[in-house]
């Protein structure tokens, strides 16, 4: 499915960028809502946020647990599209790849700039060790995945630039529609 036999990215790359990265940021809000539901909290959902219907958790470990729900299926589909980009050279998974660290690094800075404490900074505050371990981790792994993918296949300078205007789009789109639907009253789950 991820096989790619162009030496260089063209249009299908930036288009699974297109595709699979509304999944992926889909499946990151999943991943809060199902494990939410899974331990039977009543759990929303926009496009970018999942939350307790009743406004709170039950507990801190619930709520601990919940809230690396979304970063851990992120992490998970990178490894997936790590792994798939090295034994296949594939660049739609380098795609994928690229797009989840992404992700991560937009929440994470916005994290770090004290603005709001993300996934990955609130589990560190739960814990006691603050904002920056978790969300440093998380950036530092999809950065040094995304990097080493990047050696092997040699995208170039001019298509991770590219990369990196599509993704901030994406990621710019489903932030700023999530606030239109949210204050419209609109929830997915």
């Amino acid at each position: 499915m991820f096989r790619s036999e162009a030496k260089r990215p063209g249009a299908v790359y930036f288009l699974s960028i297109l595709v699979f990265g509304p999944i992926t940021y889909l499946a990151h809000e999943l991943g809060h809502w199902g494990v939410g539901e899974a331990m039977g909290v009543d759990m929303w959902m926009t496009l970018n946020k999942a939350g307790p219907a009743l406004g709170a958790y039950e507990s801190d470990t619930q709520a601990l647990i919940i809230s690396m729900a979304g970063p851990l299926v992120t992490l998970a589909i990178a490894v997936l599209a790590y792994v798939t980009a090295r034994m296949t050279r594939s660049f739609i998974a380098y795609g994928v790849l690229f797009f989840q660290f992404m992700q991560r690094t937009v929440a994470g800075g916005i994290s770090l700039l004290g603005t709001y404490p993300n996934d990955e900074a609130a589990a560190g505050l739960m814990l006691g060790i603050g904002i920056y371990p978790i969300t440093l981790a998380m950036m530092a792994v999809l950065f040094l995945m995304t990097w080493d993918t990047a050696r092997r296949l040699k995208p170039g300078l001019a298509i991770n630039v590219l990369s990196y205007g599509l993704c901030s789009l994406i990621i710019t789109f489903f932030v700023m529609s999530d606030q239109i639907l949210r204050n419209g009253g609109v929830q997915l789950l």
